[in-house]
Order: C-alpha cells, then sequence, then structure tokens
C-alpha cells in the first residue's frame, strides 16, 4: 500500500492560510492592553508563537528545498514582473527573522513564560534591559512584516481584479473559487 502525501500546493494553501490566521490574532491582539490578565495573555501570545514558529519552519524548509512554489503570470506587465519575486522572498524571510525575534525576546525574559500556560519556554534568568531591546526589535519587525504582507495583498488583488488573471483562486481553496 502506498502512502499519499498531499500535493505541494495544498500543504501550501494550509500553511498559507494558518500563518494568516496565526498573524491576525497578533494584529488583533497585544498582551499588554490586556489589563485583566497580563500574564494570561503573555502565555497564549507565546503559545500563538510557538505555533506560528512550527508553521513557519515547515514553510522555510519547504521553500530552501524547493524554492518560491509560483511564478509571475504571463499578464504581468514588467514593473510587476520584476516585484514578483523579491516581495514573496521578503515574505518569506520576514515571517522567520520576526518570529526569530519573538523568540529570542522571549528567551531574554527575566520571568518565566509558559506558552499556553504549559510549555515552559524559558528560564526566567535574562536581562530586563536585553529583553525590553529585543521586545522592542520585535514590534519593529512585526509592523515591517505587517506592511509587506499589506503590499502582497493588494499586489494579488490588482492581479486578480484589474489583469482578471485569477491569482486568488491559485491560494484559495476550492470550495470558495465560485465567490471569486
Amino acid at each position: 500500500m502506498a502512502l499519499h502525501l498531499p500535493r505541494r500546493r495544498t500543504v501550501l494553501k494550509v500553511l498559507h492560510w494558518v500563518s494568516f490566521f496565526l498573524i491576525l490574532y497578533f494584529f488583533l491582539v497585544e498582551p499588554e492592553e490586556n489589563k485583566a490578565d497580563p500574564g494570561g495573555a503573555l502565555s497564549t501570545h507565546a503559545g500563538v508563537g510557538l505555533m506560528l514558529a512550527l508553521v513557519t519552519l515547515v514553510w522555510f524548509v519547504q521553500f530552501l528545498r524547493q524554492g518560491l512554489a509560483s511564478r509571475p503570470g504571463p499578464k504581468l506587465p514588467g514593473p510587476a514582473r520584476r516585484i514578483f519575486v523579491p516581495l514573496h522572498k521578503a515574505l518569506q524571510y520576514g515571517v522567520v527573522v520576526m518570529v526569530a525575534s519573538g523568540a529570542l525576546a522571549g528567551f531574554l525574559a527575566p520571568f518565566a513564560i509558559r506558552a499556553f500556560g504549559a510549555v515552559q519556554i524559558n528560564l526566567g534568568i535574562g536581562s530586563k534591559t536585553l529583553h525590553e531591546l529585543a521586545q522592542d526589535l520585535h514590534e519593529i519587525l512585526f509592523d515591517a512584516l505587517i506592511i509587506v504582507i499589506v503590499a502582497h495583498t493588494l499586489f494579488h488583488l490588482w492581479r486578480h481584479y484589474w489583469l482578471r488573471d485569477n491569482a486568488l483562486r491559485i491560494i484559495t481553496p476550492k470550495a470558495l473559487h465560485k465567490y471569486l
């Protein structure tokens, strides 16, 4: 009996949408803003960060082994064709750098952090100054990543609706194609 693995495109769709919703969580929920339970908010933030780290690891290893899965479509004009690869590579590397900066901020914390209240992710013996510096760096990198994500989204919406090249069908689950 042969083992049938999912096709690369199917795996990438899953990684894409899981990453999207995890990053959306980080955009919408800020641990410092939760006055009722800041420790619980940080614990959840660390847990979701750990999930994003695992998704990012799988996606980045696949990217390093096989390169970008997509290519510029034939309808793309010259300037859009030239930014296609750099934009997608900026996303691939940007997510990795942002996740790594979050891990660094967590490791440098002078207090113990438990992902989802269960998995301890650091020793809690870091420096407050280094932790704050790493946290500031992480927030700057996250903001930069959001800008790249917005540019990526606008690029593909432009492709789909202006050039009419069905760019959104490539990454959208088949069940949603009838709405595009």
